[in-house]
């Protein structure tokens, strides 16, 4: 297998970007994005198509099993973990480039901190140890599989950075408090930060489902939230899901 991979480069500090292109051969059928960056840094010296040398790529990973999301980028055009996607799904010509809606770090590595500052800002946790009904125990073990990766966020229309809206990688970690907070204030308290941080902003095209890493059913999270809030009262005077208009309950 002969492949052309380009690669988003920009140095570390540096605002400005380049394409550094590198020509990767393998005897291997299902190579993966991750080990083609791997075998490309382990060249000595490393040579870019033209024959000058290149620094390693810079690139971030950790477990390889598609489990930690840590691989994330963007692969012609579209987010995914590098660890899983193969190239022999790509044309002769593969770009590689980091993750859009973040800021960069160097070369494929982007700063991810802002999923975790959202949660904090909606206090995502539980005060104490807390399971949830047997009914629900099916949707926490969902919830808790997200990896918090960033993908739905950089395939999602809804989501600039700045914004309030906090997208599905905050969402699903949300649903995941509320199965187990049921008829609690804890509960209360997240609806009405999934109200201000997600219901009134989602623009309800569902990319992020598509090309969600850990294959949760987005949509069916969606809509568990959105009906434990008509259920709370906490549509804040939007009209819910149903076209029904509602307010919070006094």
């Amino acid at each position: 297998m002969r492949k052309t991979i380009k690669i988003l480069r920009q140095r570390k500090g540096e605002k400005e970007s380049f394409w550094q292109t590198f020509l990767y051969e393998s005897e291997q059928e299902n190579v993966t994005a991750a080990q083609a960056l791997s075998e490309l840094n382990q060249r000595n010296p490393l040579l870019d198509r033209e024959g000058k040398a290149a620094a390693p790529v810079q690139w971030e990973c950790n477990c390889l099993q598609g489990k930690c999301g840590a691989c994330a980028m963007l692969i012609d055009g579209f987010p995914a973990l590098a660890c899983e996607e193969k190239l022999k799904d790509h044309k002769d010509t593969i770009e590689l480039m980091p993750l859009q809606k973040f800021p960069v770090i160097e070369d494929l590595v982007a700063d991810r901190r802002v999923l975790f500052e959202h949660l904090k800002e909606m206090k995502v946790w539980t005060e104490h140890k807390q399971t949830a009904a047997p009914e629900d125990q099916e949707k926490a073990f969902t919830a808790s599989r997200c990896l918090q990766c960033g993908c739905c966020l950089e395939i999602c229309t809804s989501y600039t950075d700045g914004r309030d809206f906090f997208g599905m990688a905050a969402l699903v970690p949300a649903a995941r408090i509320v199965t187990v907070g049921k008829s609690s204030a804890k509960k209360e308290q997240i609806l009405e930060e999934y109200r201000k941080h997600f219901y009134e902003c989602c623009d309800e095209f569902h990319a992020c489902e598509h090309v969600c890493p850990a294959k949760l059913p987005l949509t069916d999270l969606m809509s568990y939230m959105n009906m434990e809030m008509k259920k709370a009262g906490e549509t804040g005077g939007k009209k819910d899901v149903w076209g029904n208009q509602s307010g919070r309950k006094q």
